[in-house]
């Protein structure tokens, strides 16, 4: 009996949605066949013989697995596997949770990032690809004028994302490296220790310690410092908020502590930094 060219093993558990180029003509410009996003839960797995389409699959959370005769990858948070068209490949969940997006390009167009063979990179680019279909998938439901502005723009997005050069491709170290300090720029507010830093990573705080110097030229909590005053600049000059409001916002409670930090990284208190920043919008208008 002939092999099916197609299996899949799908739980009731996993959330999937997909997009495809008869539904969205921008689609079909750009050569992108289908794209989608899913969230597995239980099992999932998918085996092709013969993929018509070049596939590129991003994992966003969780651990999933690709194989493809003696080869296997490990698909791990912030990793992106690229499969020409014609390689027989079957690619499942290893976590209780596998979050990815997937993205089919034609085969007749010509794609700098797919080559003959399966090539495996880690990047940042993930969560990026998955907000940029999800965004695509919920402007269907727009009053069409609208749905059709905010499509165009998110398949723009989408051959954006797919053109990013290789040198995007991180090492691991990088890779969760960032990963701990995307998390710590939602929580700023927080008041962070190397300790609790070195956890998230996890690693020991001299290792933390060693790789924010080698990546970023500074110490995990100088590098954090950066991250609160910079986003506190953006904060000032983007907001009627009060500077009181602001400290508190990237981790200073005390007015006073803030505005100390804050002239030190800037040489000009919050309030200085403030009006000379609405001068300088200003006079450019």
């Amino acid at each position: 009996m002939e092999e099916k060219q197609e299996r899949y093993a799908i739980s009731d558990k996993t959330y999937q949605e997909f997009i495809d180029h008869t539904k969205v003509i921008a689609l079909e410009e750009r050569g992108i066949v289908q794209c989608g996003i899913a969230t597995c839960r239980d099992f999932f797995s998918v085996y092709r013989k013969n993929q018509k389409k070049h596939m590129l699959l991003y994992t966003v959370r969780g651990k999933g697995w690709l194989e493809s005769g003696p080869c296997r990858y490990s698909l791990e948070q912030g990793s992106l596997v690229i499969v020409p068209a014609g390689i027989e490949n079957g690619f499942g969940m290893e976590d209780q949770t596998w979050q990815i997006a997937w993205v089919f390009l034609a085969q007749g167009k010509e794609w700098p990032m797919v080559g003959d063979e399966i090539e495996y990179q880690l990047t940042t680019a993930p969560e990026v690809m998955y907000s940029c279909i999800q965004t695509l998938l919920r402007s269907i439901n727009l009053p069409i004028d609208y749905g059709g502005e905010v499509g165009a723009h998110s398949v723009a997005q989408l051959e954006l994302m797919l053109n990013m050069p290789h040198s995007d491709s991180l090492s691991r170290n990088q890779l969760r490296l960032h990963r701990v300090f995307d998390l710590v720029q939602r929580q700023l507010h927080k008041e962070w220790t190397v300790e609790q830093l070195a956890a998230l990573y996890p690693c020991s705080e001299p290792h933390l310690h060693r790789l924010s110097q080698q990546y970023f030229g500074r110490s995990p909590m100088a590098h954090l410092t950066r991250m609160r005053m910079e986003y506190a600049a953006r904060l000032l000059r983007s907001t009627e908020w009060s500077i009181q409001h602001i400290g508190e916002i990237v981790g200073y409670p005390t007015g006073a502590n803030f505005s100390t930090r804050f002239k030190v990284w800037s040489t000009m208190t919050p309030r200085e930094f403030r009006r000379n920043g609405r001068l300088d919008r200003h006079s450019s208008e």
